[in-house]
């Protein structure tokens, strides 16, 4: 489904003119600009996993932004929320991030106790595979093999408590909400998993991709004051996963030869344990 097939479908659904809406990110679901204050994720031919994330969503809400009941339309799913403007770039302490996401993982817990979430357990080796598949003149057969058989053999060490995993909390999917806890949008890999690895992706974001010094560590000062320490070789382990899959989910998306050679670069530095930053 194209950027244009869903921003029509999604103002199909609600009987809102399309001249009026606009895309706002395209990836594996579309999300749509309704109007100033409503957004729509379209989620092209849902699978279980879909409709499993979203039920867990829904009994989320004082941490996940609030989703309404999904629309079934021509095949999609059209998920409706309002409209907020993520982000976190000129916040310099995380603290408050890091304590909301403890206490999500602490909810989080108590469904799965309660038995009220079904939810796929968090598999980074398929997400890799499903993205390089997009990908397939990016990297060669060696570059491909070396990059799952990595992601494999850093997941190992990757333990803890299971939680439900937002899976995805880098700084562009956070929401400073001066009300109350801090708000994650976009849900869309929620899963089952350890908790440690809800820390790697702000980390990585904020080391390789920051403008800035890392603010990753009053994120995980906030996150340990509300849940305890963190396991030092298990967040390390989590976060060299990151990398990798971040090189896979650029690899999907490399429509050129300068992104394509970005993605090799990327490659090099996370297998080598590099640490500078990708930025430029």
């Amino acid at each position: 489904m194209s950027p244009e097939q869903a921003l029509a479908l999604a103002c199909a659904a609600f009987g809102l003119d399309p001249g009026h809406a606009a895309v706002l990110r395209a990836a594996d679901h579309i999300t749509v600009a309704l109007d100033a204050d409503h957004v729509a994720r379209v989620i092209p031919d849902p699978t279980d996993d879909d409709r499993r994330a979203l039920a867990a969503a829904m009994l989320l809400p004082r941490l996940l932004q609030r989703l309404d009941d999904p629309v079934e339309r021509d095949g999609a799913l059209v998920v409706a929320y309002p409209r907020v403007t993520p982000g976190l770039d000129d916040i310099a302490d995380l603290a408050p991030a890091g304590a909301s996401l403890a206490a999500h993982h602490a909810q989080g817990r108590l469904l799965l106790r309660e038995g009220a979430v079904d939810l796929p357990a968090f598999d980074p080796l398929r997400l890799a595979e499903r993205w390089l598949e997009r990908a397939p003149g990016v990297l060669d057969a060696a570059a491909r093999s070396a990059l799952l058989g990595a992601v494999d053999e850093r997941w190992a060490p990757v333990d803890g408590e299971p939680a439900v995993l937002h899976a995805d909390a880098h700084p562009a999917n956070w929401f400073a909400d001066e009300a109350g806890p801090w708000l994650m949008i976009d849900p869309e890999y929620l899963s089952i998993g350890p908790a440690v690895y809800d820390l790697a992706p702000l980390e990585v974001v904020e080391r390789r991709l920051g403008s800035g010094a890392s603010r990753f560590g009053s994120f995980r000062a906030g996150y340990e004051e509300a849940a305890g320490p963190v396991d030092d070789p298990a967040l390390e382990a989590a976060i060299g996963v990151r990398e990798l899959l971040s090189v896979a989910w650029l690899a999907a998306r490399a429509g050129d030869a300068e992104t394509a050679a970005r993605v090799r670069a990327r490659l090099d530095d996370a297998l080598a344990g590099r640490p500078g930053s990708w930025r430029g």
